[in-house]
């Protein structure tokens, strides 16, 4: 790698991911299967959506329904059995979003759309994997995360 391409490399967002979210067409009957039978804490609920409380990466939520409502990206398509995991990377500011929508786009990803701003409070972009599986770039506008079902997640939950 040439002294230039290494700065590049450098320069360009490299995503951490920050939570995993299964899409599912029975949103209550899993969350009952990760709170009631694996001990999973739930962290926040909205409409289609939630995760829960856990060391490291959140797993997430979506409700496929609610998904294709709200962002415009199917939940199944035909020549695959559907898009059943989003990673999602948490950036620092909506405006990270727009840079590395650019950044992104100058590489050759194919996003579903620009970069939008959503009800739950985040600017994002969504683009497919080339196993199936999408990615979801994220920030939080001021005022951060809604839908919280507690203030303070304890240590206890945690581990």
């Amino acid at each position: 790698m040439t002294q230039q391409n290494a700065s590049e490399v450098e320069q360009f967002v490299r995503p951490q991911v920050t939570d995993i979210c299964l899409i599912t067409p029975d949103l209550n009957g899993s969350i009952d299967f990760y709170t009631d039978v694996l001990g999973f804490v739930l962290r926040s609920r909205m409409p289609g959506f939630a995760d829960f409380v856990g060391p490291g990466v959140i797993l997430a939520l979506w409700e496929r329904g609610k998904l294709e409502e709200t962002t415009g990206i199917v939940g199944h398509r035909a020549d695959s059995p559907g898009r059943t995991v989003m990673l999602a990377c948490e950036l620092e500011s909506p405006e990270a979003i727009d840079r590395t929508y650019g950044d992104y786009l100058a590489r050759g990803v194919e996003f579903v759309s620009p970069p939008k701003d959503y009800p739950w409070n985040a600017r994002c972009i969504y683009f497919d994997g080339p196993n199936g599986e999408f990615w979801e770039f994220f920030a939080w506008y001021e005022g951060g995360e809604p839908g919280l079902v507690a203030d303070k997640v304890s240590a206890e939950a945690q581990r």
